[in-house]
């Protein structure tokens, strides 16, 4: 294929086949982006089924590692047709947390895509971050929580480097329902919330409405560009979320022995650090400001209709 054989902008997901990047990625498509935009989706195994059911959509897969940011770009124009192809769009997502990632790590990658779609005159770039205290959530760095604090180096950097070169949008969701899934992960989100949060709400968002304002921003990049993004679709308590849970599946949501968490609390520092600033400060999302914004905005209950992985009742 020529690299003139298509005057469709393309647009950069990374962390394609997880639960952010994946729910950017059907999003687009159920825009119908698919018909006007060509999607390039990163991923570390392009092999896997996930990957290969992008494919069957229409989306361009490549392998990638944001180890290594220029080998990213250089795969996505040779998807595209060649080295002079341009990458019109970049989403931006890094883990903090788990599978040997660090607030280092993420940080590092994440400046390291900033430079390179500078370097690759990328026009619009997504940048997935997290709330930080409601519309203070930029000067707020939190430095107590390391992967607060990288994600706000990776927004100054990315502000501070873009200026009047490329536009920007920054995400900024808060905890995800879809970390509930049948398993440990969610006996840990559960305990941790008790022990933790104790009575204070939490607010909750569903990967699927971040990927809408991501998908959004893309395709009205003029309404999003220089703005941060605030995304949550509920805010509860655990003994008002239990309820939720109850009535939907017939039980509480499980969880696990309360020292097992606090023990991880204390190994995993960041992530007690994070669950204890739920507690002390807490995101301050206006929840029905986005709701204006997107009328299908989940709440927890919807959430847990439409994607929960739990068995409804």
């Amino acid at each position: 294929m020529s690299i003139q054989s298509t005057n469709q902008k393309s647009i950069l997901v990374t962390g394609a086949t997880g639960k952010q990047g994946g729910a950017v990625i059907s999003a687009l498509l159920e825009a119908g982006a698919g018909d006007t935009h060509t999607i390039l989706a990163v991923t570390r195994n392009p092999a896997a089924a996930s990957a290969k059911a992008l494919e069957a959509q229409g989306v361009k897969v490549f392998k990638g590692d944001l180890n290594d940011v220029p080998s990213i770009f250089a795969s996505a124009k040779s998807a595209l047709g060649g080295s002079a192809a341009e990458i019109w769009g970049v989403y931006s997502v890094q883990t903090a947390i788990g599978q040997g990632a660090s607030a280092e790590s993420e940080e590092r990658q994440g400046k390291a895509l900033i430079d390179e779609a500078l370097a690759n005159n990328v026009k619009h770039f997504v940048y997935s971050s997290i709330d930080r205290g409601g519309d203070s959530s930029y000067d707020n760095a939190f430095p107590h929580v390391q992967h607060f604090k990288s994600k706000y180096n990776i927004e100054h950097h990315l502000v501070e480097k873009a200026k009047n070169k490329m536009t920007w949008t920054i995400l900024r969701p808060v905890a995800f329902m879809d970390n509930m899934t049948p398993g440990l992960e969610t006996k840990i989100m559960a305990t941790s919330w008790r022990v933790a949060v104790k009575e204070k709400p939490l607010q909750l968002v569903a990967v699927k409405d971040v990927g809408y304002f991501a998908a959004q921003s893309f395709l009205r990049p003029q309404d999003f560009a220089s703005k941060e993004v605030p995304i949550a679709g509920d805010e509860l308590t655990l003994d008002e979320a239990n309820a939720v849970f109850k009535r939907k599946l017939g039980t509480e949501i499980p969880e696990t022995f309360q020292f097992l968490v606090r023990f991880l609390h204390w190994m995993i520092a960041d992530f007690g650090a994070m669950y204890r600033w739920f507690h002390t400060d807490g995101f301050r999302v206006n929840i029905a400001s986005v709701k204006r914004q997107h009328s299908g905005l989940l709440n927890f209950e919807k959430w847990l209709e439409k994607e929960s992985k739990f068995t409804q009742k």
